[in-house]
């Protein structure tokens, strides 16, 4: 009689025990049921990307073809402002800085991205260095905020200054990746993770 209690016991036991480990599995959205999926702030970057190069491509082309961009025009509150008035921009950053920040967000989702940086930002430089005031498009750092890779978006010969150079110089230097791109040849998010990578 008391092996049969302790076998029920043992029962109850691992049956409460398996029941809270489904619990546990269910609230942290590990159901053997359900298929895996990607996160849900991964799919709405790569969704958030998707349309934005959509509508990167559609104002270029509309530029191309003399057409005024879908959101051009200018609602009349904002034109009949004042000059001592402030508008906010409508975005931060222009359009193709904007498209290569999404993907490197995409590219590498566990590194911080950072846009119109100073050298002074990435490297240890004193402050009155002539170059510590020189702008990096974008910044990539680690998950340690140290910086990996330095992007800057620009069409051909435009920053092929003495300073430009040196300051590509002294990134390089420092372990930083330089990378430029022109408007229209911003990398894939696969292509651009192996850039920086690269051995």
């Amino acid at each position: 009689m008391l092996i049969f209690k302790l076998v029920i016991g043992a029962l109850i036991v691992a049956g409460t025990f398996y029941a809270l480990v489904r619990l546990h599995r269910e609230f942290r959205g590990e159901s053997p049921s359900a298929p895996p999926s990607k996160p849900k702030n991964e799919r709405s970057g790569a969704n958030e990307l998707e349309s934005f190069i959509a509508a990167y491509r559609r104002d270029k082309q509309a530029a191309v073809n003399g057409e005024a961009p879908a959101d051009a025009t200018v609602p009349p509150a904002v034109a009949a402002q004042t000059l001592t008035s402030w508008v906010a921009r409508k975005s931060y950053l222009t359009p193709h800085i904007k498209l290569c920040y999404l993907v490197v967000k995409t590219a590498l989702p566990d590194h911080h991205v950072f846009c119109n940086a100073r050298l002074l930002d990435a490297l240890e430089l004193h402050a009155g260095h002539p170059l510590a005031n020189a702008r990096i498009d974008i910044v990539v750092c680690n998950k340690e905020l140290a910086p990996v890779a330095a992007i800057d978006i620009s069409n051909a010969g435009e920053r092929d200054t003495p300073a430009d150079r040196e300051k590509v110089e002294r990134l390089h230097s420092a372990g930083v990746r330089c990378l430029r791109f022109t408007p229209g040849g911003i990398p894939k998010p696969a292509e651009l993770r192996d850039l920086i990578y690269r051995m």
